[in-house]
Order: C-alpha cells, then structure tokens, then sequence
C-alpha cells in the first residue's frame, strides 16, 4: 500500500486486511524504507503473482493457474493508479514477479473514487474477482457482498443519511425501482 493511502476512508485495501485471513499490508513510499513483501512471500510453498495490468501482464484464468507448479499469492499493489504502476518499477522486491491481470469486461460497483479507465476497478474488488478465479466463485461472491455492504453505507453517510431506517428505505427503492 502507497503511504499516502493509509489515512483515506476510500481505501479499500484495508477491508481486505480484516476479512481475508492471510492478508497484510505492506507499506510502500515511506522515506529510506524499502518495500519488505520478501520476507512475507514464502517461495518454498506459493508462486507470487503481480496482480496489475502493466504490459507484461497475462490473463489469470484457470488455464494459467494450471501451468503453475505451486498455487498463487497475490501481490496487490494499493493507491492510486499513478502510484500502483510505479510500485514494481520502483521496488526490488516485485521486480521479477510474473504480472497478471483480470479478465476483460469486469465492471466496477465502486462508488466511492473515479475510475481512470473503463474496466479499471478498486483494489478489493480486484482481489475479491482474483480470489473467485483462483479459489471459487464463492469467495468472490462472499467478498462482494460485504464490499456492497460497506461501500453503501459510505457511500450514503456522505449523503446526510444517518440512520438505518433511512437507508433500507433507500436500498429497497434501489433494488424496486417501481
């Protein structure tokens, strides 16, 4: 996670850390300290893949986890997109990670940034529809609806909306908008 990420109610890496189990954050941007992701990847027992759509990148599908001799761990860059396409540039410690990137045609419910691009999607729901290629779709739906959960209610408090009672009555029009 970029620095500058760390105190933003929109970041969503953070939600990742406490609902996933064998998630952690590793800071990156912090004055005369390296990324320390080498001691947190474990070689011995996973493949690290760089989850980022740079020019390298390949389809993470089920075809390509087939061709990996030890199951993945994702490496997920968090910040903006300026600041994640520099993180594997700049740090040592990506730079020989295979890059991946999701499917074509996923769409973003996150309405809490501006998408830079069409298909680009925040970092939980990346790791949420990686999650759902690698392990299941189950997880991917379990991810997403607690993402649906948190992003609303944020997304409504910056409404002015502040009870629940108010809010179901929103989601319920929203779901039945006859």
């Amino acid at each position: 996670m970029h620095k500058a990420e760390l105190g933003l109610t929109t970041n969503t890496a953070f939600f990742c850390e406490k609902v996933l189990k064998d998630s952690s954050i590793h800071l990156r941007g912090v004055k005369d300290t390296p990324l320390d992701v080498e001691e947190a990847i474990d070689l011995e027992q996973y493949t690290p893949l760089y989850l980022f759509p740079d020019d390298s990148a390949v389809e993470l599908n089920t075809e390509f986890l087939q061709t990996l001799e030890k199951p993945p761990l994702l490496v997920v860059p968090d910040g903006s997109w300026s600041q994640a396409k520099k993180f594997k540039k700049r740090e040592s410690a990506l730079s020989n990670i295979r890059s991946v990137k999701l499917p074509a045609g996923i769409k973003s419910n996150y309405r809490l940034r501006k998408s830079p691009a069409e298909g680009a999607v925040c970092t939980y729901e990346a790791i949420a529809i990686a999650m759902g290629i690698c392990e299941g779709e189950e997880i991917r739906n379990s991810l997403l609806d607690v993402f649906k959960v948190i992003t609303d209610r944020m997304y409504y408090s910056r409404s002015g909306i502040v009870s629940l009672e108010q809010l179901d009555e929103i989601l319920k029009k929203e779901a039945d908008p006859q």
